[in-house]
């Protein structure tokens, strides 16, 4: 049985734990996903670490994206 926890939302990505728990209800290994907005996981970490880095890196693609879309037109 899996128990998943939402731990940071970001850009309309998810940062989840997941729990992996034995039948005592005890985690016997703990992982972290990174969801985009269609909760489909776009990416699993076995550290918390990694998971952060990972959608950092979205975020910034993200921006970065948006930011080409739009320039802004300096020195107008």
């Amino acid at each position: 049985m899996n128990n998943r926890k939402t731990l940071l939302s970001k850009s309309g990505f998810n940062l989840v734990q997941v729990d992996l728990l034995d039948g005592h209800d005890n985690a016997i290994r703990v992982s972290y996903e990174v969801v985009d907005p269609d909760e489909d996981a776009i990416g699993r970490f076995g550290s918390l670490s990694e998971a952060k880095n990972f959608i950092n890196m979205l975020c910034h693609l993200n921006f970065l994206e948006h930011e080409q879309e739009n320039p802004i037109c300096k020195g107008e």
